[in-house]
C-alpha cells in the first residue's frame, strides 16, 4: 500500500517551510512552564489587587461612618427642638422620622461599623446631651471594617482615635 500522506519526499525535503508546517515540535496545548507562568502572574496580580480592594473597602466604610455620624447630629438636633430638650435613641429618632431604617435597632451596625448612642436626660441644672460612637466591628488585620473609631456629640465635632472609642478628647476631623 502506497504511503496516506499527499506530500511526496521530494517536496518534504526541498521545502522547509512545507515541513515546519506539518512537524511542529509542540503539537497543541500549553506546556506545563508556560502554565506555570501564566499562574504565577495570576497569583502575582491577586497578591497585589487583594489588600487594595480591601483597604479601599475600609475606607468606604469609614466615610460611612462619618456620614452617618453627621446625619445621626442633625437628626438629633431636630428632635430636641420638637421633643422639649430632650434627645432620642436611635428608635425613636427612626420612629419619628428622623432617621432611616438602617438605624431601627438598639446598636445599629452599617457598613463595618456599629454604632452606639448614650443619652443623658435633662436634669435641673444641666441640659441633655448625648454621644455616638462609632466602633468598627474589626478594627485589625486583613477583615478589618474600619481602622478609626469615631464620636460625636453637640458640642464638639466628629472625633476620631486609633486607639479604641473615641471620646470628645480625642483629635477633631
Amino acid at each position: 500500500m502506497r504511503n496516506a500522506n499527499p506530500i511526496s519526499r521530494e517536496t518534504w525535503n526541498s521545502k522547509p517551510e512545507t515541513r515546519n508546517l506539518f512537524c511542529s515540535s509542540r503539537g497543541k496545548g500549553f506546556t506545563l512552564i508556560e502554565l506555570l507562568i501564566v499562574i504565577a502572574i495570576i497569583g502575582i496580580l491577586v497578591g497585589i489587587g487583594v489588600p487594595l480592594y480591601k483597604s479601599s473597602v475600609r475606607k468606604a466604610n469609614e466615610a460611612a461612618a462619618v456620614g452617618a455620624l453627621n446625619s445621626i447630629r442633625v437628626a438629633q438636633a431636630k428632635y430636641v427642638i420638637d421633643h422639649k430638650g430632650q434627645y432620642g435613641t436611635f428608635r425613636e429618632l427612626f420612629e419619628e422620622g428622623y432617621l432611616d431604617k438602617r438605624f431601627n435597632y438598639d446598636q445599629p451596625h452599617e457598613r463595618g461599623y456599629v454604632f452606639v448612642i448614650t443619652l443623658v436626660p435633662k436634669s435641673e441644672d444641666k441640659a441633655a446631651t448625648f454621644s455616638v460612637n462609632a466602633n468598627p466591628e474589626q478594627s485589625q488585620g486583613i477583615g478589618a471594617t474600619g481602622k478609626n473609631f469615631y464620636y460625636v456629640d453637640p458640642e464638639s465635632g466628629i472625633c476620631f482615635s486609633k486607639l479604641g472609642p473615641a471620646t470628645a478628647a480625642d483629635d477633631t476631623l
